[in-house]
């Protein structure tokens, strides 16, 4: 009697263990996920703050707007000129 009872005992230990280990990895799995998404949003939030000094130079917002918005100072003609598309070419 008492060795069946030791057996389940055992059974349950184990089967514990194994079911929480699995648990384990799958948490160190999603804890290195996060981590790796929080270094990227710490570097885009640092682009940002450095988006928001650059808008606060006049300066800047006249290129920028000189640019995305072709908005032009007194005298001064703007050309629209295309960028040129890179032309793949395989060599077979």
């Amino acid at each position: 009697m008492f060795l069946v009872f030791a057996a389940v005992m055992s059974y349950l230990m184990i089967t514990s263990f194994i079911s929480q280990s699995s648990t384990l990895d799958k948490k160190v799995a999603q804890k290195r996920q996060l981590e790796q998404e929080l270094t990227q949003l710490k570097k885009q939030q640092q682009i940002l703050k450095e988006d928001i000094v650059k808008l606060n130079d006049d300066e800047y917002l006249a290129k920028l707007a000189r640019k995305e918005y072709f908005f032009s100072e007194n005298g001064e003609i703007i050309f629209n000129i295309p960028e040129e598309k890179k032309v793949k070419t395989n060599n077979n």
